[in-house]
């Protein structure tokens, strides 16, 4: 029995904007992700602050760091119509949040008042874990008070959706930013029409 949704935040809650920064500027990477990456994974673990990945972009790049900064920031709009699939979830089930990301980053929810969302929080900075890692995972439903078969993990990283299943999660898989799949909402039907 389902009692728990899980939500990534970046890619579905809100964009994701380091991934869409990275399809604007390919050119600039020499089609390498490898520093990208390494930038990402120190910011998740909270090993750098924002302004020293925007930095660490900007060597990269040559774009000046403010300028990304402001890039990514005017990207960073939740998508409303998830907002409210989920408030129609609360009355029935739990709600977690678990996503791959640093303290300033994941500040964005506490800005937009979205944390009131979440029955349970784990982010990657804070747990010192980051998704594929089961643990991090492990964490979330720990703080649900649940047991992960009883969870339906949403994401839009394939490879995040599998480590889940690995744990006996059931999975929906986000393939577009700002659309909630039919998938979910299909899964979900007789709870919102209760």
């Amino acid at each position: 029995m389902i009692k728990a949704i899980i939500f990534d935040c970046f890619g579905v809650l809100y964009p994701q904007a380091s991934g869409d920064f990275f399809k604007r500027h390919k050119n600039l990477f020499g089609d390498n992700t490898a520093i990208l990456d390494k930038l990402n994974l120190q910011i998740d673990l909270g090993e750098i602050t924002r302004t020293q990945f925007f930095e660490g972009l900007q060597k990269i790049t040559g774009i000046y760091a403010n300028k990304i900064r402001a890039e990514f920031d005017e990207e960073l709009t939740a998508d409303q119509r998830l907002v409210e699939f989920i408030k129609k979830l609360r009355p029935t089930y739990k709600t977690g949040l678990l996503s791959n990301a640093g303290e300033e980053e994941i500040a964005i929810i506490y800005r937009d008042k979205l944390d009131s969302l979440f029955d349970a929080i784990a982010i990657s900075y804070e747990v010192n874990s980051v998704k594929p890692d089961p643990e991090i995972f492990l964490a979330c439903t720990r703080r649900l008070g649940i047991d992960p078969r009883e969870c339906v993990f949403v994401d839009d990283s394939i490879t995040n959706i599998e480590a889940a299943q690995k744990l006996s999660m059931q999975t929906v898989l986000y393939p577009q930013f700002g659309i909630v799949p039919q998938e979910l909402q299909l899964y979900l039907a007789p709870t919102m029409s209760a």
